[in-house]
């Protein structure tokens, strides 16, 4: 009777943990299937190096030469935007995988024809036709990643991104911002930072204003003053917490946020008086400065 038991019972402790072993690798697969088919995916990918990135795309995606020349292509703008951030990440390689998939991935409606993802110093963009297409924009969030580590607030570290990029549309920032300025009148950094109800802005105009104002911040406090508004820890931008980050007050920043927009404007051509766009900015310190621009 106790022989028989005991069989038993050894019979039963292994199948117990084969059981408990089958359980954690059906609970690992739906958990994180599709992370695993996508390093899986990834892993069989072809690939070439420059000095500063890894260039990833299905076999037969891209032809080895087109890979490579788009790397080598590449380059000049790593050094440039490097040198931005005073070479203080020199040896990064950053990876870039294209991927004619990526549009299927659960956080992108199909319908969009270019998706971008930036996930530390990797980032995966659809694939279309046979020449690759990335905006610079998001070299630079990459290099950020590797030079000051994850952001605090990703909206920040998307305008923060574009400051180091230095352009928008082709155009320079605070000239493109200028132009916005003019078409809404002055908004102030309540409005940039969506902190003002009411005040609707559409989401590309408040992106180009936000780099803009990221771009003011680097030019009275330099990179480092950039760094501590990356790296301040918010659900959403807000004026108090980025005033305590740069150890200043909010009304300070938004003081110094009208007087670099209006220094832009000043150069600005004037704006026909047809147009209906009449350009409102009140200076601090004084009742209002009122025109057509």
């Amino acid at each position: 009777m106790t022989a028989k038991a005991s069989s038993e019972r050894g019979f039963s402790k292994p199948f117990a943990i084969f059981f408990l072993s089958i359980a954690a690798i059906g609970v690992a697969v739906l958990l994180f299937g599709s992370n695993l088919r996508r390093f899986v995916r990834e892993f069989l990918m072809q690939r070439v190096t420059s000095s500063h990135y890894e260039i990833l795309c299905p076999p037969g995606a891209l032809s080895q030469g087109a890979m490579k020349e788009f790397a080598i292509q590449r380059e000049p703008l790593f050094t440039a935007l490097d040198k931005k951030l005073h070479d203080v990440d020199s040896n990064v390689e950053i990876r870039i995988i294209f991927d004619p998939d990526l549009r299927g991935m659960p956080q992108f409606d199909s319908a969009q024809t270019s998706v971008y993802l930036v996930s530390g110093t990797t980032i995966r963009a659809t694939l279309n036709g046979k020449n690759p297409q990335l905006p610079a924009a998001f070299d630079a969030e990459a290099l950020l990643n590797a030079a000051w580590g994850k952001p605090g607030n990703s909206e920040i570290a998307e305008w923060a991104a574009n400051w180091l990029v230095g352009e928008w549309r082709g155009m320079e920032i605070g000239m493109a911002a200028a132009q916005v300025e003019q078409k809404l009148g002055h908004k102030k950094l309540a409005s940039v930072l969506g902190e003002a109800p009411g005040e609707n802005i559409y989401s590309e105009d408040q992106d180009l204003l936000g780099a803009a104002w990221i771009s003011e911040i680097a030019e009275f406090g330099g990179a480092d003053a950039v760094r501590k508004v990356y790296a301040a820890k918010m659900a959403h931008p807000q004026i108090a917490e980025v005033a305590k980050a740069l150890g200043t007050t909010p009304l300070e920043l938004d003081r110094k946020w009208q007087l670099w927009m209006y220094a832009y404007l000043a150069g600005m051509p004037t704006m026909p008086r047809e147009s209906g766009m009449p350009m409102n900015m009140p200076m601090a310190g004084s009742r209002s400065v009122t025109g057509d621009r």
